[in-house]
Formats: structure tokens, sequence, C-alpha cells
């Protein structure tokens, strides 16, 4: 059965929200309405088009689950401006009418320099929720250092559960405060362990600072030079964060999301 069919056959009911891996660090969120919720989707090669340089160090790796044209995103909302978060050669496809965007500052700008409705793209500020339909977002500090300082993370709060996606971070507990505080029941963190993100390790002992009832690993596999071992996650996990369920997710696979006890 081809993704969006997967997709389109899943039934989520009241107080649940279906969670789709799209590969590398990109999710697609079913709601309860049958809506779609798009984070950082990677469809293309740009990365690979755009670091010449590289040579195959950005090669992709693993091919897409879906052409961008056939997702159908209600929200879309990207993390930050890297390429591999923000897909400048898939977009276009991607934005339909109904598409409202959310994202930082410098997305945004390089969306209204392609041409894009500057009305639909909504800046997010951190701190600063952003009340929708069937949830809210809470834009979070992350620490991507000097290599995109206006990097986010978010929090959608669901009300039956709250879903934290760290973006790309290092594991730098002030900056991290937020996300701390508020004890999200699922935490999706990079693994990848280059460009400053926290490797497996790392990300198993961040699941247990943020005493998450579920951690899904993202962010590998997708380049050679990203690197990524889910095996370290998986052998310092229980040790690190000993309540929490390690979900290691394949492209296209499905984590159910539903109220914890």
């Amino acid at each position: 059965m081809r993704f969006m069919e997967r997709v389109g056959n899943t039934e989520v009911k009241q107080g649940e929200a279906a969670v789709f891996w799209l590969g590398q660090a990109g999710f697609l969120i079913k709601t309860a309405k049958g809506k779609q919720i798009v984070i950082d989707p990677y469809f293309s090669d740009c990365v690979e088009r755009l670091i010449p340089e590289e040579g195959l160090g950005f090669k992709r790796l693993m091919p897409p689950v879906c052409g961008a044209e056939e997702l159908d995103p209600d929200v879309l909302i990207i993390s930050h401006e890297h390429n591999d978060h923000f897909d400048v050669d898939a977009i276009g496809a991607l934005v339909k009418e109904k598409t409202a965007v959310y994202t930082n500052c410098q997305v945004a700008e390089e969306m209204e320099r392609m041409g894009f409705d500057r009305s639909r793209i909504h800046v997010m500020k951190k701190g600063l929720p952003v009340e929708l339909e069937e949830f809210r977002i809470v834009p979070v500090d992350c620490d991507h250092g000097e290599l995109a300082p206006e990097a986010l993370g978010f929090v959608l709060d669901f009300g039956f559960s709250r879903l934290y996606y760290a973006g790309d971070t290092a594991l730098t507990a002030d900056r991290l405060k937020t996300p701390l505080e508020m004890k999200p029941e699922v935490a999706i963190l990079p693994i990848n362990g280059a460009f400053g993100n926290l490797d497996g390790a790392e990300a198993a002992k961040y699941a247990g600072m943020l005493e998450c009832k579920v951690c899904i690993p993202c962010h590998f596999w997708t380049f050679p030079l990203h690197h990524g071992d889910p095996q370290q996650i998986i052998d310092r996990i229980a040790e690190e964060a000993p309540e929490c369920e390690l979900v290691l997710l394949c492209q296209g696979e499905m984590y159910h999301m539903r109220p914890f006890a």
C-alpha cells in the first residue's frame, strides 16, 4: 500500500493522533478531524545540490516515502532554515492553497522572496503559544549554535497529550528550560550526533531529563555526513530513562499517540 493510502486509511479517534515518520527530521501528524500537520519534510535532493563541495557527504541515501505533491498539509511547521528541514526544491509542491505555514523569521523571509503569499506564513516567537483548532504550538528554544541561532523547537499540545519536537539541538540545559519544565509525554529527538546535534547517548539522557513516556529518534541515515547510530540510544535508554518507551520507527511507519494514564 502506498504511503498516503496508509495515512488516509488510518483511523484516528477523538483524543488520539497518528504520528508518521517521513524520514530525516520530517513527520506527518494526522488528527481526529483528519487534518495533516507536517513538520520539516525533506523530499528532494536539494542539500546535495546546494552543497556540491561535500561530494557524496550529502547524497540522499533513503528515498522519500512519497512525492511532495502527494501531501496535503493543513499546517506546515518548519523549525529553521537549513535545507534538510526547509526543502526549497519541494516547498512549492508542499504548500497547497489551504496550507498555513508556521516557522521562524529566516524561513518566512526566504519564502516571501520565493513568491509565497506572506499572509499565509506565520512567524513563531519563542515562548508565545499559537492557538489552532485542535492543538496549540508552543515554540521553544533549542541550541543549534551559530549554524542557525533562530532555530526553533516546539511542543504540540493536543490537550490529551503533548508532543515535543526538539528540532536540531545540543544538550544545553539552560537553553532547553521550557520543554524540561513542560514535561511532554512524547519527545522526538535528533540522534545524528553531527553539526551540534544530540547523538543517541545524549538523546537517551535528555529523554530521562524530560521524564517523557515515549521517545522517537529521528535525523539519521539520510546523509553520510549526518552519521547517527540508533544502537546508541537502544543501549542507553533503559539506564538514562527507565520509564520511557523507545519507539524506533522506519520511514513511513506510524506511532499511535493516545492519552497516558
